[in-house]
């Protein structure tokens, strides 16, 4: 890795365990071998490089979950429903520096705004209205019942979320917290779509 990668590294190992606010340029520089001020040839400061690691991750997070509406086009089955939020799941759950924002956020959410809407958005929001957008595609092709398809996409995700902090405070649960996931997803199936 170059010195920049490594600042970016450290920076998110350093902020997730410790936050933002108890992270010295210092301590990030120090962590690499490097002396404080090194990481201005870099970095504007911490808060530039704070900023890219949201950036770069929020991208790279959207795109591999397949956040978009297209993506959402393609769910018309329950089979097809459980294969999207598996896929999701699989990516989410267990990888490294997903985990790590996660709580970085979480420790900032308190302090920062900004990083609190951004975790609003990407823990709530945005899987709350894909999958309305699935549902309600569902209820129109007869798939599902005719329902409140928000509200039933906040039933379908709120356990999924849990289960996923839950594989962040404890790593070692991943396997577990994963087939939970997965018989929930069977369970909801069940319980909700129309019988064939």
């Amino acid at each position: 890795m170059t010195t920049k990668e490594k600042l970016f590294e450290a920076a998110l190992n350093l902020f997730s365990e410790k936050g933002f606010a108890a992270t010295s340029v210092d301590e990030i520089a120090e962590s690499i071998g490097i002396k404080g001020p090194n990481l201005y040839k870099y970095y504007k400061g911490k808060d530039a490089l704070f900023e890219a690691i949201a950036s770069k991750n929020e991208s790279e997070y959207d795109k591999a979950m397949s956040l978009t509406e297209e993506a959402s086009l393609n769910v018309h089955t329950a089979e097809e429903l459980k294969a999207f939020s598996m896929k999701q799941i699989s990516y989410t759950m267990p990888n490294d520096h997903v985990r790590k924002m996660r709580k970085m956020c979480n420790i900032e959410q308190f302090r920062n705004e900004h990083t609190r809407n951004k975790l609003t958005e990407h823990e709530i929001d945005t899987p709350k209205r894909q999958f309305a957008s699935i549902f309600d595609t569902m209820v129109k092709e007869g798939t599902l019942e005719p329902c409140n398809t928000e509200l039933l996409a906040f039933e379908y995700i709120a356990p999924i979320s849990l289960l996923i902090r839950k594989a962040d405070r404890e790593p070692s649960l991943y396997e577990e917290c994963y087939k939970e996931a997965e018989a929930y997803i069977d369970f909801f199936i069940s319980t909700h779509f129309t019988k064939t």
